[in-house]
């Protein structure tokens, strides 16, 4: 059944003072605040969306699914589709040789005590995958013992995509040959020209839903690295300073943060000092 027609005073269907109250909702209810030519991008993608569904308007999603339920499937919808970030294995490359040197490091002084990574907003899997494999041909005898790879994201879209580990051949268009060799599963049949990570990469990263507003974080914090790339963007200056300094609290002393390379911080918490243009140590 179809939901009714908006009645006269409702603004007009798909206009921006109908997508109003969805702007508002992502910023009071999840924290995000988007660009204006990502908030058009997500206009585009929910408009499609809800037409699909035989929504009437914005407004219409807003009253009937929203207002009821905030926390319920309408608020994951809005996440899946404003947080789909662009997204590669092995992107800025020199942060996974930074991290691998560092992971060196950090076996050697400390052999009994295991490494622990988080890849902050993990998208569809490429991140912590990277990592994986770049460690594997780092280190000799690379085990879950050795180095704990953590992944989380916001959209439940997302995380179900990175832990099938299943991607196209547009996916893996910057891997090498070698490594599409050694740590892709080609497919057959039905599944011919996709990809899959094989096992023992796949094993070493472990997958969590977690929100970046929230507290505490289903995570076992003390990380000796954290990747949190290109996720601030979607935070207002306040939240994006909040979400910095419970990221230092999360790293054990002496360890790294790793930010994108496109993003602009104009102050960072007190307990990091900055390496490079786009990572950060924290004191020891």
């Amino acid at each position: 059944m179809l939901p009714e027609n908006l009645g006269p005073s409702s603004p007009e269907p798909w206009s921006e003072h109908d997508f109003a109250p969805i702007i508002l909702f992502l910023r009071t209810q999840i924290g995000i605040t988007l660009e204006p030519h990502r908030m058009g991008l997500l206009q585009a993608r929910l408009r499609s969306r809800l037409q699909s569904q035989g929504f009437a308007s914005f407004t219409q999603f807003h009253e009937r699914i929203l207002k009821p339920d905030p926390t319920g499937p309408g608020m994951q919808l809005l996440i899946d589709l404003s947080t789909v970030n662009h997204t590669a294995f092995f992107r800025e490359p020199a942060h996974f040789t930074f991290m691998a040197e560092r992971v060196s490091t950090f076996l050697k002084e400390a052999p009994n005590v295991p490494v622990r990574i988080w890849s902050a907003g993990c998208s569809s899997g490429q991140e912590p995958y990277s990592m994986a494999m770049v460690l594997a041909e780092t280190l000799p005898a690379l085990s879950p013992q050795r180095v704990e790879i953590w992944a989380s994201d916001l959209s439940l879209e997302m995380l179900n995509a990175a832990a099938r580990a299943i991607y196209n051949a547009r996916d893996v268009q910057g891997v090498s040959p070698a490594r599409l060799r050694r740590y892709f599963l080609l497919g057959k049949g039905p599944r011919e020209g996709s990809y899959r990570i094989v096992p023992e990469i796949r094993d070493l990263v472990k997958f969590r839903h977690v929100d970046l507003r929230s507290n505490p974080w289903p995570l076992p914090g003390d990380f000796h690295i954290i990747f949190c790339r290109n996720v601030s963007i979607y935070f207002a200056d306040e939240e994006r300073m909040a979400l910095l300094n419970r990221l230092a609290q999360q790293l054990r002393p002496g360890g790294w943060l790793a930010m994108g390379n496109g993003e602009i911080l104009p102050t960072i918490p007190s307990s990091l000092r900055k390496h490079s243009p786009s990572i950060y140590r924290k004191e020891s």
